[in-house]
């Protein structure tokens, strides 16, 4: 199975944008990352959690589409 390269941007919580900081940033739990294009200033807990989930949700995906490609023919008569 061919593993493909999986990227997950931290998006804002508001306007769904990309969020950019400085290279050299460290965040931690509680810290605040203010949104460039809305102003928004999203909690870093829950953008890490919303990127979890997305990246959780594409290794699903393709996951299920290589189990479905393997199993295709297995049980028909």
């Amino acid at each position: 199975m061919d593993i493909p390269d999986l990227t997950v941007s931290l998006k804002c919580l508001f306007c769904g944008e990309t969020l950019q900081g400085p290279e050299d940033a460290e965040y931690q739990s509680s810290d605040l990352i203010k949104c460039a294009k809305c102003g928004e200033e999203n909690d870093y807990d829950s953008v890490l959690e919303v990127a979890k989930e997305e990246g959780v949700s594409q290794v699903k995906e393709i996951v299920e589409d290589e189990l479905q490609k393997q199993f295709k023919g297995l049980f028909k008569k």
